[in-house]
């Protein structure tokens, strides 16, 4: 058949161009290692050129923050619905925010631990922590506002504290070293403990 009679390959709009560079990286540092994420070759493995991937990302670290956020929208995606319909009490929504925390663990398998490599190996590790730690406190913020009462900023870093025994545990859970169901309920109970103080 000749060139002029082929089938032109469909065009991916914006979004799905995106999509797939994401679902790319994930693939190359779940696969060859975090030191292996750069855009270029990225672009190369999704098969587009290299200004197509700056495009969208910019740099390495810009990059690393879209996986993040990816791998948050499973949270939030998760979490909202489920506490919009529940009993407004300091126990249901610890229990429905540990278990989709931990379910975004879980989605993300093991480019968790690889993304979280990438991180750290990256030039500018602490402003990445940063903005995902902000983001993971804000969800819990929102996520519990109803159900708390009290001192803003005792609350803010109480969160703070919940944020990092929620990372250790899902590290510890895609390591293989606990189950989903130990990180969910140790979860939820460092939660109610440690909110109670502030309950409405």
């Amino acid at each position: 058949m000749s060139a002029e009679r082929q089938e032109p390959r469909s065009r991916l709009s914006k979004a799905e161009r995106r999509q797939q560079l994401l679902d790319t990286a994930i693939s190359i540092i779940e696969k060859e290692g975090a030191d292996a994420l750069t855009l270029a070759h990225v672009a190369a493995r999704a098969g587009v050129s290299k200004p197509v991937a700056y495009d969208h990302f910019e740099t390495r670290t810009g990059l690393l923050l879209a996986l993040l956020a990816q791998a948050d929208s499973v949270y939030e995606g998760v979490a909202r619905a489920q506490i919009a319909a529940a009993p407004q009490t300091l126990a249901a929504i610890a229990g429905i925010v540990a278990k989709a925390y931990v379910a975004c663990a879980v989605e993300a398998g093991r480019a968790a631990v690889a993304l979280t490599a990438a991180i750290e190996a990256n030039g500018e590790v602490q402003s990445i922590a940063l903005v995902s730690r902000n983001n993971h406190v804000q969800q819990f913020v929102e996520a519990f506002a109803p159900v708390l009462d009290g001192n803003q900023e005792a609350i803010r870093l109480t969160f703070l504290a919940m944020v990092a025994a929620a990372n250790v545990l899902c590290h510890e859970l895609t390591a293989g070293r606990i189950d989903e169901g130990a990180a969910t309920t140790t979860l939820t109970r460092l939660l109610v403990s440690a909110l109670t103080p502030y309950a409405a």
